[in-house]
This record gives C-alpha cells, structure tokens and sequence, in this order.
C-alpha cells in the first residue's frame, strides 16, 4: 500500500481534459477516421513526451478523454496541436462541417480515489456507447490494456521497420516526429508504446480493486458525468444496482417496484436526472406505468 501511494504523490498535476461533445457533430465516422485519431494520440504523445503522460484515453465519435499528468500550460498547447491535424485530416477527406465547438475542458484531479474514478469513468465510456464491446474490446483507446496482459502479445512490428510511404500514410502528413520503437498493430500505434498503463494501474490496489470500480461505482461516474456535462447512459443492470441500494438506504425496501407511486416518481426523476436512465429503463425498473413515465420525462 505504501508503494501505491507513493506511486500517486510523486506525480505533478493531473487532469482531466476532455471535449464537449454535445455541440460538435460526429468527428470519427469509419474504421480509417478512429485509425487516424489512434494515430493522431500517438504523434501528440511522442511530440510532447518530455512534457507530459497520458495515463489513459478514450476517442468517442464525437469527443476525446483524456487523463494526463502536466503542468497547466502544456494542456493548451497540446490540444492546440492535436486539432490543428485533426482539422487538416478533416479537410483533406472531404468532411462537412469545422471543429469550432471542438474546445479543451480540463479538471485538476486533487486525490487518489477521484484519479481512480476517472480513469475508470474514462475506460468505461466506449463500451457504454457501443454495445458490441466491453471495456476490455473497445478498441479505440487504451482502456483495453489495463490489466490484460494477453494485449502485450499481440502480433505487431516497429514503426522502424515500415517504409517511409506507410509512415506517411498513417499520419497523413510528410512532417511528422515519431519514435521508431513504437510498435504498430492494426494498423495504428499500440497504446502500449506511449500510454504510461502500468503507473496508472498502479494506483489500484490490484485488478480486482479495478474491475470493482467499473462494475459497482456508478454513482460516482455519475457526479463525474455532471461536472463535465456529458450524458453518459449506463446498462439496466449498473441502474437496477444503484437504485437497489438506493430504495434499501432511503425507503427500506429490496425491490424497487415494490415503492408506492409516490416514492416512484421520486426514484424516477432520480433515475432520469442523476443517471440519465430512458424512459424505457425507468419502466424495467420501476414497473411505473407507461403513461406516467411520459407525462414526466415527454420526448
């Protein structure tokens, strides 16, 4: 435990940057746009190498996570660089539409559990989205290589060892800097080359503690979601939980159909405001009529 503690306090700031994707329309459309953005990770990463980590991210078809230790003044330098390509990607492949809602939010994280929260809040946000994944098969970021070692075997080669005209291809530029130690696999560089997994792994106490964070601290991603404004959706079992534990702490009660129709609308608005749960969820739920659900929450 000691060593784990240790690992946290001797990091410079952490933060928590992120963009707004409630205003930007879809960034990454297809397989070759999140090819690019992995990419686009990896130059950022190797360009600013001396001057920051990136413990984890997540590309989201609309929005980017990212949580990285740095000094403030970095965060906007590297962001600027990270949309200048990104915009030139976007330009030169013929997409509509410009990156002006595409702004730099940032949150200084202050303590150990909320960096743990974070990272997971971060990690759980594609397979939230895409449900044909799970934390460990959302491909595009590093949330999968978090205590999954099979991740370490898979088949890659060197940036080294390809040709100048594939180097180029995969940055879409003739100006780029990269390591030529970073491996390749699927066609982008593996997180694993520039994402610091294993320090950021140690600030759990082990995989178990981890996975027990993604599956059971949803009220805490929760209030993380509020902060940033995101609308992140949680799966009917993550909701049944946390509203479970809710009507054992608030009305005694195990199940929560069992609430008088009072309580339910309570326990709805919390389901609708605090968890951003459908209509549908609230029904599974709940077992709270249809008709009331509506007049609530009307779409």
């Amino acid at each position: 435990m000691e060593n784990f503690n240790f690992e946290y306090e001797d990091l410079g700031p952490i933060w928590h940057l992120c963009t707004p994707g409630e205003f930007v329309g879809v960034i990454f459309k297809d397989r070759d746009d999140y090819v690019f953005g992995m990419n686009l990770v990896a130059l950022c990463a190797a360009n600013f190498s001396t001057q920051l980590k990136i413990l984890t991210f997540q590309i989201m078809s609309n929005h980017l996570h990212f949580v990285i230790e740095c000094e403030e003044p970095v965060i906007g330098e590297f962001f600027a660089f990270l949309k200048k390509r990104l915009q030139r990607y976007l330009a030169n492949s013929g997409h509509l539409g410009s990156l002006s809602g595409f702004i730099p939010n940032y949150f200084r994280i202050n303590e150990l559990r909320y960096l743990q929260n974070v990272i997971v809040y971060v990690n759980r946000n594609g397979y939230l989205v895409d449900r044909q994944s799970t934390p460990l098969t959302y491909e595009w970021g590093a949330n999968r290589f978090f205590f999954n070692k099979f991740t370490h075997n898979e088949l890659f080669v060197n940036v080294g060892q390809l040709s100048l005209e594939k180097r180029r291809a995969m940055f879409k530029s003739r100006n780029f800097e990269i390591p030529a130690d970073y491996i390749v696999t699927q066609g982008y560089i593996s997180p694993l080359s520039y994402c610091h997994i294993t320090l950021a792994e140690s600030f759990f106490k082990d995989a178990n503690h981890y996975f027990h964070l993604s599956s059971r601290q949803i009220e805490s991603y929760s209030s993380i979601a509020k902060e940033l404004g995101d609308k992140v959706t949680y799966t009917d079992y993550e909701i049944y939980s946390a509203i479970m534990s809710l009507c054992i702490r608030r009305y005694e009660v195990k199940n929560p159909s069992l609430l008088d129709k009072g309580a339910k609308i309570e326990v709805a608005k919390i389901m609708h405001f605090d968890y951003n749960a459908s209509n549908k969820q609230i029904k599974r739920v709940l077992r709270l009529d249809e008709n009331v659900i509506e007049s609530l929450f009307p779409r």
